[in-house]
Order: C-alpha cells, then structure tokens, then sequence
C-alpha cells in the first residue's frame, strides 16, 4: 500500500538522489502529486460510482455545485418560515428555501447552489415544531475529471442515459426549451459539468460512472489509485525532476519509461471474463 514516504523514496533512487541533496522532498512530492494526476488523466483508472440528484427545469450541472434535493422522512408540524441550512462537504455557498404544506416539507428550492462541493452537504432545517422531515442533497464531486456513463434512478428502474457530443445533443434535445420529462441524454461540457435533456420534470437521482482526480497525498494516507497502477508514478516525477533540472535527454528517458509502463499497466488492467456463457457449448461449462 503506498505512501507518500514509498513514492519519495522510488523517485529519489530513480534520480540517484536517496539523501535529497539535489531534491528536496517539498519538491519531490509537488511532482509525485502532479505525476498521479496525469497517471489518472491518462488511464482514467480512479474511478468513482457518484450519486447525485437533478432539479425540475434545470438542464445544466456543474462540478462542485449542489445538483438537487430529495426529501424524505414521515412529517408533521412544519410551518411557512423554516428555513434550511447546510454544512459539510468542503465546499461553500449553497442555499435554498423551503415550501410547507400541511405541516410538511413539500418542495425545496436552490437559491445558489455553491461551489466547491467533493461531497454532499448534510441539510439541516431549522423549525419551531417540525419533525421527521429528511434532505437530502446531490453533488458531483469538484475533482471529477470524466463522466463515463450516466443513469437516471427511477423506482425500481435505473435506465442508462445517451451519451452525445454536445454540438449533436444540442441540435437534438435543445430545440426545445420548455420541454420536460425523464432525462434520457446527457453531454459533457467543456471540462466542468454535464447537461442532460429533456429538462428534468421532477427530482431524480442519477448514478454517474466517474473518473476522479486524486487529492494530493501526505503523511501516512493510502494512495487510493489502484496497486497495480502506481508503478508509472514514479517514472513521470522523476521526468518532471529532471524537466525541471533542464536535463532535457535525461527527462525524455524517464517519460518514456513512463509511456511504456502506462501502457503496459492499461493492457493487464481488465482481466474480467465479458461473457461466461459465450462459446460453452451445450454444457454450459467454461
């Protein structure tokens, strides 16, 4: 299981450098962390099950921001004037209001909806009497590189969105304005959220499949890129280190070490059999 003190200690033997006399480790770990970024930039190997929750008429998501909210919870006593706050989930910013019928929460309504998020915020309502009431709120997490697939959780169904380019989502699904029902398509936009059409009719929630960008690592926390995918770390800081040095021929050698470890580690990646029935034979037996 690597560390920060692992990935160090590989780079400083790759540099012939184990005292740092040259490196220091503040510097060492600046291209550790730069290098697990491109690792998972170029394989897409952190990958993330991200549930999250769209908004009546809103066909636009962005990374970090709250999406939506689900309510739940058997409720009375509610009032008109509770109010809800938010906490948590590393970002800031987020706000809404509430809608009160019968003494329960019936409606929730984003008046900004933050910045910032990696995770959901916990909800919080503020209230005389009322009880029983839940919120749930939905992000995409800030440090979402891809988005791979999409599904809309509907009941007991979860339907996979289309994907499309955007330039072709749009001619297809953007014509109409006001249309609204179950998203069935979705599109990345630029680098930094999704749109999904039709416009949402209600909430749903959606399961997103995601590349995530690593945090950087430090102290004693497990890096949480797959084992088998950490070798080439270690041959792209060295790279950056050299880079860096202005050691140009020396730097060109450490990344193509890096380039032909990458794909090394991408073609042993899957080993999953894709279907156990194929070619059988009337035995069934593999």
């Amino acid at each position: 299981m690597a560390t920060i003190a692992t990935y160090e200690a590989a780079v400083a033997d790759l540099l012939h450098d184990p005292n740092q006399q040259i490196w220091s480790l503040t510097q060492l770990d600046r291209y550790i962390n730069e290098s697990r970024r491109q690792l998972v930039m170029d394989t897409g190997c952190l990958r993330s099950l991200q549930t999250t929750y769209c908004t009546q008429g809103v066909e636009q998501y962005t990374f970090g921001t709250v999406g939506g909210a689900a309510i739940s919870g058997t409720q009375s006593g509610y009032l008109t004037g509770d109010t809800v706050s938010f906490s948590g989930g590393g970002g800031s910013g987020v706000a809404a209001s509430l809608t009160v019928s019968g003494g329960a929460v019936t409606a929730i309504t984003f008046t900004n909806y933050g910045s910032g998020y990696s995770s959901a915020p916990t909800a919080s309502i503020t209230t005389a009497a009322g009880t029983g009431a839940v919120i749930t709120a939905g992000v995409i997490n800030v440090n979402t590189y891809d988005i791979i697939s999409a599904s809309v959780i509907w009941g007991n169904m979860k339907p996979q969105m289309t994907w499309k380019p955007f330039s072709e989502f749009s001619a297809l699904m953007r014509a109409w304005t006001t249309w609204q029902r179950m998203p069935a398509m979705w599109a990345v936009y630029g680098e930094t959220g999704i749109y999904i059409a039709p416009q949402p009719d209600q909430t749903y929630a959606l399961e997103l499949d995601t590349v995530i960008l690593p945090s950087d690592l430090s102290g004693s926390t497990i890096d949480p890129i797959p084992v088998m995918m950490q070798d080439p770390i270690k041959w792209y800081a060295a790279y950056l280190a050299k880079q860096n040095d202005q050691s140009y021929g020396e730097a060109e050698t450490f990344k193509g070490q890096y380039d032909l470890v990458m794909k090394q580690r991408i073609a042993s990646y899957t080993r999953r059999v894709p279907d156990i029935y194929q070619g059988t034979g009337a035995s069934g037996r593999v």
